[in-house]
């Protein structure tokens, strides 16, 4: 599973220390020209279809006690942000963050 899968919540896991829900989406596609422009878009899709999945209620169908609060989405990916990599991502924390959840990136040890 990955970006490209738009419909998919590529892995979720509950974290220990605070019992936040995690959402992980895996991130294997590059940032260079002319792929760039199709990550972006593949990446805005994946991020939306993570929100759904929380403000729809299908959380619950992996965590039926969670009553809400944080979510946080992870990145996982194998490529280094470029310039309009990060503005989309500031971007979208910002639109995350009204939606209660927090968006984390990571940049995957090779």
């Amino acid at each position: 599973m990955s970006v490209l899968e738009t419909d998919i919540v590529d892995y979720v896991y509950l974290e220990d220390d605070t019992m936040t829900p995690v959402l992980v989406v895996s991130d294997p596609l590059t940032w260079k020209p002319p792929e760039d422009e199709l990550h972006l878009e593949a990446l805005r899709d994946k991020l939306n279809s993570q929100i759904a999945f929380v403000e729809t209620g299908q959380i619950r169908g992996v965590w039926p006690g969670f009553a809400g609060g944080i979510v946080r989405v992870e990145v996982v990916a194998r490529c280094a942000l470029n310039r309009m990599a990060e503005e989309f991502y500031n971007v979208a924390s910002r639109t995350m963050h009204e939606a209660n959840m927090d968006l984390q990136f990571r940049l995957c040890d090779s």
